[in-house]
């Protein structure tokens, strides 16, 4: 499966959420992610070299609407291949839910797998009907930058499929003012990578 992405940086996220509701965009829910990415042994495959990645996630569901705030917790094993166009974030993606992430994590360390980093993200994730096709749109905000992103996707089964999934996910954002050319292609751990990088220099 592949999982076409485009993710900007926006600076209103209040404007947008608003936006979205005014545009047909639904709630679904909210979600706080633990993203704990991996690396092979060194001397198997470095994946910031590849541009892959390996990561354990903690997914906290939550109704922001609802006063009681009840959460619901699960667990996922992520593979992502790497980038394969030049404007997006699309890549093959493998994905199945785990019953225990802190046991995975302690597999994975066992096999000689690296632990690199945790990301944290707040997430606000809305669906639309565009075309026919169902497009999920997230408003996200990552502690660590103090920063606030939109990440919008679509699946496709076949490379060819994903030429017509990203026009229509840019035609999306067009909608909302937003060009072509403010997609990023990194990744939040090469954003957040790079911000420490600069902080050191």
């Amino acid at each position: 499966m592949i999982e076409v992405e485009i993710k900007v940086k926006i600076g209103d996220p209040e404007g947008m959420r608003n936006q979205f509701q005014e545009n047909g965009g639904k709630y679904i829910h909210s979600l706080h992610h633990e993203d704990t990415y991996f690396n092979m042994p060194g001397e198997l495959r470095n994946f910031r070299k590849t541009d892959e990645a390996l990561r354990v996630r903690k997914s906290t569901t939550y109704d922001r609407m609802d006063p009681e705030n009840k959460e619901d917790t699960h667990y996922y094993i992520t593979y992502k291949g790497k980038k394969i166009d030049t404007t997006t974030k699309s890549r093959n993606e493998l994905e199945t839910d785990i019953k225990n992430g802190e046991v995975m994590k302690e597999i994975l360390k066992l096999l000689g797998f690296r632990e690199i980093f945790t990301v944290k993200k707040e997430r606000e994730l809305y669906e639309f009907e565009v075309d026919g096709k169902i497009l999920e749109a997230l408003i996200d905000y990552i502690p660590i930058l103090n920063e606030h992103f939109i990440e919008v996707e679509l699946k496709a089964e076949m490379e060819r499929e994903m030429e017509q999934a990203r026009n229509l996910l840019f035609k999306f954002l067009n909608h909302f003012g937003i060009k072509e050319e403010q997609s990023i292609r990194k990744s939040y751990l090469e954003l957040i990578a790079e911000r420490l990088r600069k902080g050191t220099e």
